[in-house]
């Protein structure tokens, strides 16, 4: 059972997550787009389309203009989850040596390493107890709410808190252990985990998210990606001339729209047969 947890495991769920993301993100491209879906003016240089989505994505400007309070849990819960993700890849591998390298002392870089995990992990926490809380108590969204939508709040609830809770005195794994764990992932030669409990359960929770991920709603992420590239594309040319490129990645040159029902040409048809 240990093996399968420490070293079989981590690999079928990395697998599954990567191929999973991979396979929806697939199916979406190859979605055709038959008119274009932006009613604004839009840049039409790369540049300016690559400005306009990072924009949407980092501030969430949309979602700031319906609904400010929720903006402020969403945005708070995405920036805390950036910076624990950038935090354990750094710390992890510095063993909180990592501010050592813009000039403060080991021991300094360990109570800075420290304070700022529990304060991002803190803020991380609050935001998905307010996201839960208006779940539960906001009557119109409760309505809308479905189990996986409770589900996904508390595991990544769960995540967080078992993370957090790592800080607790008489819990906290070694640090040497987990890189060398770690370490031995990342070169196809896993060791045994290391003998925390509370990191074996946080590392089993993050598993059993990555195997959840493509199958859920979480995965909105990249899904939100490819509605913004959507809105920034220009609007297919049908039908495609042979001589020039699609205007669009997501045209499809088999893709040929129907013709209508009372277009100019069934009405002149229609009349000569009368």
């Amino acid at each position: 059972m240990e093996f399968f947890m420490g070293s079989v495991l981590p690999y079928g769920a990395f697998s599954v997550f990567l191929g999973g993301v991979l396979f929806r993100v697939s199916g979406w491209l190859r979605t055709p787009v038959p008119f274009q879906l932006t009613l604004f003016s839009v840049p039409r240089n790369r540049i300016g389309k690559i400005c306009l989505i990072f924009s949407e994505v980092l501030l969430c400007r949309t979602l700031f203009r319906q609904d400010k309070l929720l903006w402020v849990w969403v945005w708070l819960f995405h920036l805390s989850l950036f910076m624990v993700i950038f935090g354990h890849l750094f710390g992890i591998f510095y063993l909180r040596d990592q501010f050592c390298l813009v000039g403060f002392r080991p021991e300094q870089s360990q109570v800075l390493s420290v304070f700022l995990g529990g304060i991002w992990g803190t803020l991380m926490a609050l935001s998905l107890l307010a996201l839960l809380y208006r779940r539960i108590f906001n009557l119109e969204v409760r309505r809308l709410s479905s189990p996986d939508s409770y589900f996904d709040l508390l595991l990544l609830l769960a995540i967080t808190l078992t993370g957090i809770f790592m800080y607790a005195p008489g819990f906290h794994p070694e640090l040497h252990d987990v890189r060398a764990y770690m370490a031995g992932l990342l070169l196809f030669d896993p060791i045994p985990l290391p003998r925390s409990p509370i990191f074996v359960a946080h590392f089993l929770l993050v598993s059993l998210l990555l195997l959840y991920f493509p199958f859920s709603r979480l995965v909105h992420l990249a899904g939100f990606l490819v509605i913004r590239l959507m809105l920034v594309e220009a609007p297919p040319e049908y039908p495609i001339p042979g001589h020039k490129r699609p205007r669009s990645i997501f045209t499809i040159s088999k893709f040929q729209p129907e013709i209508p029902l009372f277009s100019k040409n069934s009405v002149k048809r229609e009349g000569r047969s009368v």
